[in-house]
C-alpha cells in the first residue's frame, strides 16, 4: 500500500502551498492607493477612484512549490 505515498505527499504539499500563496504579505496605503501583496508574488493596487491595477503577476504553481517554505502543513 505504499505505492502511492509519493503521490499523496505531493498532493498534501500542493494543497498547503496553495493555501499559503493566498495569504497576505503586506498592505500599504499611500499616495491615494492601497497596495496589497500576497505570498504568491501577486501585488495589486486599488486606487481611491476605484481603478484596480495588477503590479506583479503571481508565480506559477511549479515556482510556488519551489519557493514556499518546506515546513508547511495542511490543517
Amino acid at each position: 500500500m505504499t505505492q502511492y505515498t509519493d503521490v499523496v505527499e505531493y498532493q498534501k504539499r500542493k494543497m498547503a502551498v496553495e493555501k499559503w500563496a493566498k495569504q497576505c504579505t503586506y498592505i500599504l496605503g499611500e499616495k491615494g492607493y492601497i497596495e496589497t501583496a500576497f505570498n504568491s508574488g501577486l501585488v495589486t493596487r486599488k486606487y481611491r477612484d476605484g481603478k484596480f491595477e495588477v503590479v506583479t503577476e503571481e508565480m506559477t504553481l511549479s515556482q510556488l512549490l519551489i519557493e514556499a517554505p518546506g515546513d508547511l502543513e495542511i490543517e
